[in-house]
């Protein structure tokens, strides 16, 4: 695995002009911070965000197909292919043929659902120390304001 380079959200001495008022540079950086961190927390399980959330997604819709998946994901079909691949390898998801010969619905396997349990746990402890400078008001005003930005 490569090592990682620290990210500095703020380098001491670097002006940084216009980029300091745009809202898209201010969550690109804060996003690095944040991954950074998640990275440190669950790369020795294998999961990028990515793999979290399609196996949060496959275990809250049971029988999801791999193209809604994608869709939810917002990543070509191709890549929940990939996604979808490596869970089977591990033992975390199975796919059962559906209706459509050419389409498969996905559900954790038990050993995924366990998995996913621990992963679930990491991953909350990892957002309340990267979310600990904010108050729960201020938590639940990030998030709705991301979510309004999100919605285009």
């Amino acid at each position: 695995m490569a090592q990682r380079i620290h990210f500095n959200a703020s380098v001491d001495g670097v002006a940084y002009d216009v980029l300091d008022d745009l809202v898209g540079y201010a969550v690109r950086r804060a996003q690095l911070c944040i991954y950074e961190d998640f990275a440190a927390t669950m790369d020795a399980e294998g999961i990028t965000p990515q793999r979290f959330s399609s196996l949060v997604i496959v275990e809250n819709n049971p029988g999801i197909s791999q193209t809604r998946l994608a869709e939810v994901m917002g990543i070509a079909r191709s890549g929940v292919v990939a996604l979808i691949d490596g869970f089977e390898e591990k033992g975390l998801v199975e796919r059962q043929a559906a209706d459509d010969r050419r389409s498969y619905s996905l559900t954790l396997t038990k050993a995924g659902a366990r998995e996913l349990k621990r992963y679930k746990q990491a991953v909350k402890a990892h957002d309340e120390r990267i979310s600990a400078a904010l108050t729960a008001a201020e938590k639940k005003q990030l998030r709705a304001l991301l979510r309004k930005l999100g919605a285009g």
